[in-house]
């Protein structure tokens, strides 16, 4: 009997160590993970080219291990995209959809004009995954999209107040019209043809998405007048 209360308490014991390991390589894996994609941003801003092997480097990490995590420099770039601080666009927004089309468009500025350097190598990077293989097709042998849909979905939520008062055809009209006044293409547009200023380009980019706002919100109301 004390034999199995003794194995039952070690193979519980060895559980709970098991699962502790566990959780600790979950959570090592999250560092590894982060400090490639930190990386890949501290070799942008120092205007090197964004490679595996470099990263690795700059991670402290081995190459093997940054391929497992990422296969190609443009998947690592993409995911610089996805750092906390683009969730911070659509937090606590208010009620007015006016106000929260200006946030969202505001914040996202805010963060990409704050590095311009770095999205203009995502850009960059997302752009040469169309250059033309061998059977003159864009590289997307795994069917993944080329760009992500991050820029969409904040403005559905923006917009997401409206989804019940403009017509189906308007809303989707005003969101993907707003989806094009702001964003990378929005602050290359502003910056490098317009040559505005940062504190300009947004300004720009606020006006825009609130004038096509306001102009949808008048089609709705002389078609509801009709």
């Amino acid at each position: 009997m004390t034999e199995g209360r003794t194995g039952s308490a070690t193979g519980a014991t060895g559980g709970l160590a098991r699962g502790g390991l566990s959780e600790g390589r979950r959570n090592q894996k999250l560092r590894t993970r982060r400090a490639l994609v930190d990386a890949a941003v501290t070799l942008v801003r120092e205007g090197r080219p964004v490679t595996i092997a470099d990263a690795a480097e700059v991670a402290q990490v081995s190459v093997a291990t940054a391929y497992r995590y990422f296969s190609h420099p443009q998947d690592l770039l993409r995911e610089t995209q996805s750092a906390p601080r683009a969730f911070e666009a659509v937090a606590d927004l208010p009620d007015d959809p006016a106000e929260r089309v200006d946030q969202v468009v505001s914040r996202v500025a805010d963060l990409q004009l704050d590095d311009e350097a770095v999205w203009r190598a995502v850009l960059r990077s997302s752009l040469e995954r169309w250059t033309p293989s061998d059977a003159g097709e864009p590289e997307e042998s795994d069917g993944a999209p080329i760009r992500n849909r991050f820029r969409l979905d904040l403005t559905r939520t923006a917009l997401e107040p409206l989804a019940g008062t403009l017509p189906p055809d308007l809303h989707r009209r005003l969101l993907m019209a707003v989806t094009l006044v702001y964003g990378v293409e929005a602050l290359i547009t502003t910056r490098d043809v317009c040559e505005l200023d940062p504190a300009e380009a947004k300004d720009v980019m606020r006006w825009a998405a609130g004038a096509l706002l306001e102009a949808a919100l008048r089609e709705a109301e002389g078609h509801d007048r009709g």
